[in-house]
């Protein structure tokens, strides 16, 4: 299996009491797939996993397959540092129906080069289905190095792509390198997206994909078909807002900018808060002046 395209992060809507809001989360994944996004990650930071409990994760996986079956691949995510939560779900996700888990770096713990690919073999005799690495050590405290991941590839046989989050386009260009033949190595940042494309990514797993899905679509279609200049044009066009959508903490614009245009996804759980009535503000301003329809 290798994942091309576009990789939309889902939010997940909650209802006011923190319970995952069903029709919400069905209707946001109905829009996803008329505007042909090409995958769907449930569960990634983005649809706050470290704020749900298991049955509420549960609950968020049945909604995503039963909404989507099969039209597009489902990724779950992963994203507790240890092998307990993360088998418990990853099985749950397996017998559901997803076609891959998404798993983070075990942080806290600081692991060794030999501790990851234990780590990652373990999952993967427990789960035995399809792995995508998750490497985002500004939020973890640790980095999954390049060379440890070519290892990773040739033990673990499951794995079939990592998510790359990182300020380094080298990072990107090496792991093309090294293992873009055996897996896809898909861009984790929005604003990266466009050079790895073009450097030679597959594909990205993207965060303002929630809001504007056919704009990402049209962008990376560009970029296939070698149409750079318009794709890099394009992206700059949205920059500002995708900017602003990450001023505060990941998905508390996000989710103000999907309740503006008619797509209602709630409220964030504590730790996170809604966005600031600044950014708020600016939100509604950027989206009324790139004329984001009204879902």
């Amino acid at each position: 299996m290798k994942f091309n395209g576009i990789m939309t992060a889902l939010v997940t809507p909650l209802h006011l009491d923190g319970s995952v809001d069903k029709q919400s989360f069905a209707n946001l994944i109905e829009d996803q797939l008329n505007n042909h996004i090409h995958s769907l990650l449930v569960l990634g930071g983005t649809g706050e996993y470290a704020a749900l409990n298991m049955e509420q994760r549960k609950i968020a996986i049945d909604v995503a397959l039963s909404t989507v079956n099969g039209r597009v691949p489902v990724v779950v995510g992963l994203l507790s540092p240890g092998l307990g939560d993360n088998v418990e779900l990853g099985s749950y996700a397996k017998q559901a129906g997803a076609d891959a888990v998404m798993i983070v770096t075990p942080y806290y713990v600081s692991p060794t080069k030999q501790g990851f690919i234990e780590y990652y073999e373990a999952i993967d005799k427990c789960l035995e289905m399809p792995i995508i690495l998750y490497n985002i050590p500004y939020k973890t405290g640790i980095h999954l190095a390049n060379d440890t991941v070519k290892e990773i590839v040739e033990n673990v046989p499951n794995v079939v792509g990592m998510k790359v989050c990182s300020d380094n386009i080298g990072d990107v260009l090496e792991l093309l390198q090294i293992v873009g033949d055996k897996i896809s190595v898909l861009c984790g940042e929005d604003f990266r997206a466009v050079s790895s494309f073009i450097a030679g990514a597959p594909g990205a797993i993207t965060a303002s994909s929630n809001l504007i899905p056919e704009v990402w679509v049209k962008i990376y279609n560009l970029v296939q078909e070698k149409n750079y200049d318009e794709a890099i044009e394009l992206h700059k066009k949205y920059f500002p807002l995708m900017k602003t959508l990450y001023k505060e903490g990941n998905p508390g614009p996000l989710k103000a900018a999907l309740n503006f245009v008619g797509i209602p996804v709630g409220s964030v759980s504590v730790p996170l808060v809604d966005a600031s009535s600044t950014v708020e503000a600016e939100l509604k301003n950027k989206l009324t002046e790139l004329v984001v329809p009204v879902r």
